[in-house]
């Protein structure tokens, strides 16, 4: 995909898809008309290959008001402040929790040594630690200025219908979601997505037990009940409720494979992610992302009773 690719979608949505250099090899960004200009939902990476494609597809929509972000992921945050500045938008929209994960994550005071300090702790080898730490600090990463902070309850007037603002986190503990009050679609960042499943990851920034968050996001997207999901990767979502259920049912296989990975002898979240993702021949950007699931599943078993924290970064059945 060498440029933008531009979806027109029933009710006025415009889908933005770039490109992303990994295994998962795109991000869908949406855009809504208003009567001051468009909205726009996420930014992609701030690469320049990404920065180039917005110069390309800004022209197709018009001038842009707003830009609204889901979370503060690389591939949704990125290109934030370079799509503000190329726009002019007036007014850019960021969850409250999330504003302040992202300030320090990817802040002046961000620390990249203990970054590399908490992967080992896991159990990374500690050449590999330096490598995957040097290979996020190099991520292409422009966080903007939110002009206007949101929180659960509040609303958002989009392309003429009104979206309300709900925190759904796991895969990220600030991550919002917009669910139309009058079409009830749900613009879904990572929440749910159709073809793979979203990483519910325990990185250093994220509070303890993020699997447990992410299945009572699951149960909240039930009680939502939207008409269709607009997720920030893969097709849109016609059955929330049935895609919901294959992602419970997938975290409890995935929670017994963690146990019996445990039960084989693995005692920190790599041992326990090189048993689990064994078959699946993980590239390098795909090992610290396996480790931070594998521990978000420990703490889970640990939170059933069905495992022990027994040291710093030491796990057992």
């Amino acid at each position: 995909m060498a440029g933008p690719v531009l979806t027109q979608l029933d009710g006025g949505v415009v889908r933005v898809t770039l490109a992303l250099p990994w295994a998962l090899d795109h991000v869908h960004c949406y855009a809504l008309e208003g009567p001051g200009g468009w909205t726009v939902v996420d930014a992609g990476l701030g690469d320049l290959a990404t920065i180039d494609a917005w110069g390309e597809a800004v022209p197709q929509l018009g001038p842009v008001e707003r830009v609204v972000i889901t979370h503060y992921h690389p591939d949704h945050l990125g290109a934030a402040a370079d799509l503000v500045r190329m726009t002019g938008a007036r007014e850019v929209v960021q969850g409250s929790l999330d504003a302040r994960l992202s300030a320090a994550t990817w802040g002046v005071e961000a620390s990249l040594e203990e970054f590399r300090a908490y992967l080992e702790l896991h159990g990374m080898p500690a050449d590999m630690a330096v490598r995957s730490t040097a290979a996020e600090s190099r991520l292409p990463i422009h966080p903007p200025t939110p002009t206007r902070l949101v929180d659960p309850g509040d609303v958002l007037e989009l392309g003429g219908e009104t979206w309300a603002v709900h925190l759904l986190p796991g895969h990220a503990d600030g991550h919002i979601v917009l669910h139309g009050q009058g079409s009830g679609r749900l613009l879904g960042g990572d929440v749910l997505l159709a073809e793979i499943t979203p990483n519910v990851g325990r990185w250093p920034d994220t509070a303890a037990d993020p699997l447990g968050r992410y299945l009572a996001s699951l149960d909240a997207l039930d009680r939502l009940a939207p008409a269709l999901v607009l997720p920030g990767h893969g097709p849109p979502i016609e059955d929330a409720a049935r895609r919901t259920a294959e992602l419970r049912a997938h975290h409890s296989e995935r929670l017994d494979v963690h146990l019996a990975a445990l039960q084989a002898g693995a005692a920190t979240a790599y041992e326990v992610s090189q048993r689990v993702w064994a078959d699946d021949g993980l590239g390098f950007h795909e090992q610290r992302f396996a480790l931070v699931e594998s521990l978000s599943h420990l703490e889970r078993l640990a939170a059933e009773g069905r495992a022990q924290c027994v040291a710093p970064g030491r796990w057992r059945p």
